[in-house]
């Protein structure tokens, strides 16, 4: 487990040869914005930073902070990422116009209130998905699955293609074949641990292609076609003093969460020096191996279909809705 003196240290050595494009979705605010800012730092402002979210004003102010350069080149893309209908179109203009990924950050986030996370109280999207899930999941994964051709593009010239998810790898749970969509199981504690292991699960798909068994789709055959060599790591943070967190919580847990800044350090760090494949990772950028694993083979499978059926259902109901045949 690194210290923050040697992460700082080993970040302030990033000096990428070439001029690389990061984008942080999430990275209008807390753990996302931290580690945008981070980056911006180390590299000195020689990077074309996207920051994509919802808030136009809270990017551009953090924008302001970053160092300028020749190479500078920053910039934000409005979606929101709560609506898996809404990926497409931010991503296919991200597709249109960038020669490459080489750094995807992904920290969107939606908590509920402490009391309705106390009574199991959900609040489900247009879409009807969970918020929660739909933004820390669904829209996470088609985000990723739309960029993989960039990211490939990286790979191809030699360079970093790297994706870090924002989660809480090794606190995985079980789960229910029988329930995927997680509308029977009641707890907060094991719905989390489910969705962990979903993240986890997704993440592996990089480095496993699904067998010749599932059911075809085209999203299917798009993230088979993986990146080989690039990273696809599932991390945990930790307790991070953000916004997103309840009043109360951050009241009593500020002596003992880690701030904006320090978590960037530990993110960057991550996210540098993470293993290809699809590492999952601990607060301080540690290998988690396999503590609070869940996944395999199996859960891997039916995750993938699962996850590839809601994405497809969505996206059908979307085009219905706008006059739009697929």
């Amino acid at each position: 487990m690194p210290s923050l003196a040697v992460v700082r240290e080993s970040n302030a050595k990033f000096s990428p040869p070439t001029t690389p494009v990061a984008i942080f979705l999430g990275g209008t605010s807390g753990i996302g914005q931290g580690t945008a800012q981070t980056f911006a730092r180390h590299v000195k402002g020689n990077a074309h930073i996207i920051l994509v979210g919802r808030n136009r004003a809270a990017a551009e102010a953090i924008i302001a902070t970053f160092p300028k350069a020749p190479n500078s080149k920053y910039e934000f893309v409005y979606c929101d990422a709560s609506l898996i209908r809404n990926i497409p179109e931010t991503t296919s203009a991200l597709l249109a116009r960038l020669p490459k990924v080489n750094y995807l950050v992904l920290s969107s986030g939606a908590l509920p209130s402490l009391w309705d996370a106390i009574r199991g109280i959900e609040h489900r999207t247009e879409e009807d998905i969970d918020r929660l899930r739909a933004v820390l999941f669904y829209c996470r994964t088609k985000f990723v699955l739309d960029l993989l051709p960039l990211l490939q593009k990286a790979r191809d010239a030699g360079e970093d293609a790297r994706v870090l998810n924002v989660g809480a790898a090794g606190h995985g749970g079980p789960i229910n074949f029988n329930d995927m969509g997680m509308r029977q199981t009641s707890g907060v504690l094991k719905k989390r641990g489910i969705a962990v292991t979903y993240l986890d699960s997704v993440m592996e798909v990089s480095v496993h292609a699904p067998s010749s068994g599932s059911r075809p789709n085209t999203i299917m055959q798009i993230f088979a076609s993986r990146v080989p060599g690039a990273m696809f790591s599932h991390i945990y943070p930790g307790l991070v003093d953000t916004p997103l967190l309840p009043w109360l919580v951050r009241i009593l847990g500020k002596p003992f969460a880690t701030s904006i800044d320090d978590c960037g350090e530990y993110m960057l760090y991550a996210l540098l020096n993470g293993g290809a494949g699809a590492p999952r990772q601990g607060e301080h950028g540690d290998d988690l191996g396999q503590v609070g694993y869940y996944g395999g083979d199996e859960v891997r499978e039916r995750v993938w279909a699962h996850t590839t059926e809601v994405i497809e259902k969505a996206l059908a109901a979307g085009s219905a809705k706008s006059g739009v045949n697929v």
